[in-house]
């Protein structure tokens, strides 16, 4: 049972995008190192029908590992698409729809090793199922010990879609904002919240377009919101982020020698980047962004949409601007007093001539 529990708390940050990628645990302590690929799997299995789909992992360390194959289910956490890792109840009947190929093994140091997995759902199987297909490393300690140390697993996240007539599949924005309504320069970062109403997971996924127009025609940028098809589990959120960066000057994150710097919080320190090749990308006014995503109900596509305005106004770079101009108006003004005050003492002159000639 501690065992389990630990399993779940590493995959507690386990993401939940469906793309093949590597995905790498390590355990410095007990020089474990191990691959397991992919990350997650979305699967379309009838009621009553089976599939079988192939695990893969790699052993990145030294000595060879004894891995247990265990099925634990999981859920939404935050709004970030984490997921929490569960331990199914014993008389979840899921435990005995998946089974291993092998169940356990030894994984030899760079050798790939591969894992079946079957899963046999009954007529009765209804809506969604979320499983963790979990390598779970044994190391024991020495003989005197009466505790194996488990200092890390890998896992599989797989989504089942059953496509029963229960399904109700239905998303909304439960919010789009832009991280400031006033920026003096660009970026302009964007969050998307989607709620899952329904009782099957989707992947709503679309645009934001920026205009200067409130009909949002003409667009300046087409931004790309979840493009990794990333999940929304039922009845939870999930945040997708956005950002809008083509502009002059625009603020980057700072590198030294290619290496991200940070402030003492661990946040990226960002300067002021001058591309004179985008100079014709000069950002000034008002503008507005609208949110288009779409995603499927099982019948038709269903559009979301939202907008918001934020403006985009330089200040400093305006104000700097501004005070030049008025010095330049300045000594025009004063070139042009002092010209006209030459000019008037040369007639003034000229006049008092001529009137000493007429006596």
């Amino acid at each position: 049972m501690i065992q389990r529990a630990l399993f779940r708390l590493c995959l507690a940050l386990a993401l939940l995008v469906p793309i093949i990628m590597p995905a790498t645990a390590l355990a410095a302590d007990s020089g474990i190192s191990l691959t397991s690929s992919p990350v997650s799997m979305n699967l379309v299995i009838k009621p009553g029908t089976s599939a079988t789909k192939t695990l893969q992992l790699e052993n990145n360390g030294t000595a060879p590992v004894k891995i247990n194959m265990q099925l634990d289910e999981f859920s939404a956490k935050g709004t970030h698409g984490q997921a929490i890792i569960t331990e199914p109840s014993a008389n979840d009947p899921a435990r005995q729809w998946v089974s291993f190929s092998p169940s356990s093994f030894v994984a030899q140091p760079g050798v790939l090793n591969s894992v079946k997995m079957t899963i046999h759902l009954p007529r009765s199987a209804q809506l969604g199922y979320y499983f963790a297909a979990i390598f779970a490393p044994e190391t024991s300690t020495t003989a005197g010990a009466r505790q194996n140390v488990i200092k890390g697993s890998n896992g599989v996240l797989v989504l089942i879609d059953t496509q029963s007539g229960n399904e109700k599949r239905a998303v909304n924005v439960a919010s789009f904002s832009s991280s400031k309504r006033l920026y003096e320069y660009l970026p302009a970062s964007f969050t998307v919240t989607i709620h899952n109403r329904g009782n099957i997971y989707l992947a709503p996924f679309g645009n934001i377009y920026i205009s200067h127009n409130a009909d949002v025609t003409n667009t300046i940028a087409a931004l790309n919101v979840n493009a990794n098809a990333g999940n929304v589990l039922p009845k939870s959120n999930r945040e997708f982020q956005a950002t809008w960066s083509d502009g002059f000057p625009a603020y980057v994150n700072k590198t030294i020698s290619g290496q991200l710097v940070q402030d003492k919080k661990g946040q990226p320190i960002q300067a002021l980047k001058w591309d004179f090749t985008k100079a014709n990308k000069f950002r000034f006014g008002k503008y507005y962004a609208k949110l288009t995503m779409i995603y499927n109900d099982g019948q038709r596509t269903i559009p979301l949409t939202s907008v918001i305005s934020f403006w985009v106004i330089p200040w400093k770079l305006l104000t700097v601007g501004g005070i030049i101009l008025l010095l330049l108006i300045g000594l025009i003004g004063m070139g042009l007093w002092s010209s006209g005050r030459r000019m008037g003492n040369v007639m003034h002159r000229s006049g008092n001539r001529s009137g000493r000639k007429k006596k």
